[in-house]
């Protein structure tokens, strides 16, 4: 064999493999109802079969999967799924996504969770989204109380770390307006009469008086 020939070996092709009832388990899952990428591609490997009589392992592997994902229990699990969503845990994928939408993560899945009242992800997003440390972090500020309610007295801490306004440290103002969304909550406050808002985390209560 010459060098160039064992430089440059033309790739084996992988071997392809007869599938066994392939016209009746393409029927079965075609009278299905399919998602649209689902019913193209299972389309195109049905149409492949009839010409060639044989798919490769990976094709059939993906034939495998698709069997798998539309059986009856599968689909069972979906619709419970669904159900469940939407009575229970929806909220909670509300909240989760209000804090996504403002990042470069799950952005997509949750600007269709925000904005379409009918859309169910899979409990493996779900999951993914709800059960991460910013998520739960995320869910703690919007549903614990605010700190300093609407109607009360807030001292901004005069910490340049917290707070850059310099301006601001020290000052006490009166809570208008709580924000319980992302990683850290947030307040409105009416300070020497401008509207500033800031982290919670940038506030503290302000002393109170002594008694003489």
């Amino acid at each position: 064999m010459s060098y160039w020939s064992q430089m440059y070996r033309s790739s084996t092709p992988s071997p392809h493999l007869e599938v066994e009832n392939g016209a009746i388990r393409f029927e079965s899952l075609l009278s299905k109802e399919l998602s649209e990428g689902d019913r193209k591609f299972a389309e195109s490997l049905n149409q492949q079969l009839k010409k060639a009589n044989k798919l490769s392992p990976k094709q059939v592997e993906c034939l495998e999967r698709m069997e798998d994902r539309y059986s009856a229990e599968a689909i069972a699990a979906r619709s419970t799924w669904a159900k469940n969503y939407k009575a229970i845990h929806r909220p909670l994928a509300i909240i989760v996504a209000k804090y996504y939408i403002t990042t470069n993560y799950f952005r997509d899945l949750a600007l269709k969770i925000g904005t379409d009242e009918n859309f169910v992800p899979t409990e493996r997003q779900f999951l993914a989204m709800t059960e991460n440390k910013y998520a739960k972090k995320a869910i703690m500020v919007a549903t614990n109380p605010p700190p300093f309610p609407v109607g009360t007295l807030a001292k901004i801490r005069a910490n340049i770390n917290l707070v850059s306004s310099r301006r601001l440290h020290d000052q006490i103002g009166l809570v208008t307006a709580n924000h319980a969304t992302g990683l850290y909550a947030s307040s409105t406050l009416l300070v020497n009469g401008d509207q500033v808002t800031l982290e919670d985390r940038c506030l503290k209560a302000p002393q109170r008086a002594k008694k003489k």
